[in-house]
């Protein structure tokens, strides 16, 4: 089987989710990695960031196969990105070994205008179609209010908690993971 790449873009209401692109990692250090009040939700990001650690991230995205390995796409609003959404590959959470995992983040100057969950739609659809999974998981730190805010609005129904070790907070955290089933998504959906 031959390796792919993402080469598609979504277009929802107000946003376009695309692949990543090396000129997107300046906004992405501002919005994210040099912001600690985003950075902070994060596990796998260290605190102070680390020097080339974006370029890196984005030139490993481009060449990951999307649906062995991680769908990233940039999040962007009039063409300014303002986050990312990404889909990992089944696998990711041990207590979901067969969903693919949603993950996401907005820079703060976009944060509360919904467009987290609007993101994170079109990438359910993306992982649903793509993975032809029954379910997707996800995880949020159990403090998380606002993340864990988005996931329930979705559909995501609590199956647990974990711990996962933040770097950028130097020790492990509480995560709660969530799921998402394909006809709970659909039901969800038909009632917005």
């Amino acid at each position: 089987m031959s390796r792919q790449r993402l080469n598609e873009s979504i277009a929802t209401r107000r946003l376009v989710l695309r692949p990543l692109q090396q000129a997107d990692a300046g906004a992405i250090d501002t919005l994210c990695v040099h912001d600690f009040e985003v950075l902070r939700w994060m596990t796998s990001l260290p605190w102070p960031p680390e020097d080339g650690a974006t370029a890196d991230f984005i030139a490993a995205a481009a060449d990951q196969d999307p649906v062995s390995g991680e769908a990233a796409f940039a999040v962007t609003l009039g063409g300014i990105l303002i986050g990312l959404v990404s889909i990992r590959a089944p696998g990711d959470l041990a207590e979901h070994p067969d969903c693919p995992t949603l993950g996401y983040w907005i820079g703060r100057p976009f944060q509360g205008f919904g467009y987290a969950g609007e993101a994170a739609v079109a990438a359910l659809d993306w992982a649903f179609a793509a993975h032809g999974c029954t379910a997707v998981a996800a995880r949020a730190f159990a403090d998380n209010a606002a993340s864990r805010k988005v996931l329930a609005r979705l559909g995501f129904r609590e199956t647990g908690r974990t711990t996962r070790r933040s770097k950028a907070l130097g020790r492990e955290v509480e995560n709660v993971v969530l799921r998402l089933e394909r006809d709970e998504r659909r039901q969800t959906e038909a009632a917005q």
